[in-house]
């Protein structure tokens, strides 16, 4: 998501109700990584998280005169047009590069309040600058930033805790800093869903 400049903290609210998370593959993806992303999300949030059977059937929108880079908000919108059950929460995963316009990049993308989240792997592995690859380090980003796409989804804005998963990052180093749990205000303000220790 893009910095606000709002408090992290949103105003009193009716909760998101997350019953469970889908992951849905969106273009080319890795085999069995889908799988490991959800087995992963399901150790951090009770939530249960299982992977779509059929991936997103959608002509990609790639933004104008940007080469290979995906229209992220294009992408989201249709995410959101697809059909699910009351209280599930569809996070698309991909490994194409995604962007808005005023962003050269963004490695995710989610409404406040909304009903899905769209997470890009591109920019979260190593190889993508030019080091070894790092299969573990890869899916522990893909789940940190997951997460904080979802809270994002469940109300939160962007928090100015620089350990908080919902600090905002503008570069993978970030990523790697806000560490991989969100502050104890976030938490408190999480629906059940996404929350540790909550209900699912």
């Amino acid at each position: 998501m893009l910095p606000s400049g709002l408090p992290a903290r949103a105003p009193a609210r009716e909760p998101v109700r997350v019953e469970s998370i889908q992951l849905v593959k969106i273009g080319p993806f890795p085999e069995g990584l889908a799988e490991d992303l959800a087995a992963r999300l399901s150790r951090r949030v009770p939530a249960p998280c299982q992977v779509r059977a059929s991936p997103l059937d959608v002509e990609v929108p790639w933004l104008p005169d940007r080469q290979e880079q995906v229209d992220a908000d294009a992408l989201l919108r249709r995410l959101e047009a697809e059909p699910v059950d009351d209280g599930a929460i569809l996070v698309g995963v991909t490994s194409l590069d995604l962007a808005v316009p005023i962003f050269t990049f963004v490695f995710g993308r989610a409404r406040h309040d909304g009903r899905a989240a769209l997470v890009s792997l591109a920019r979260l592995r190593p190889e993508f600058y030019g080091l070894p690859a790092d299969a573990a380090l890869t899916a522990r980003r893909t789940v940190a930033e997951i997460l904080h796409e979802l809270g994002h989804v469940g109300g939160l804005r962007h928090c100015d805790d620089g350990s908080c998963l919902l600090r905002f990052a503008a570069s993978v180093e970030t990523v790697d800093l806000r560490g991989s749990s969100v502050c104890s205000a976030c938490e408190a303000m999480l629906p059940a869903g996404l929350r540790r220790g909550g209900p699912g």
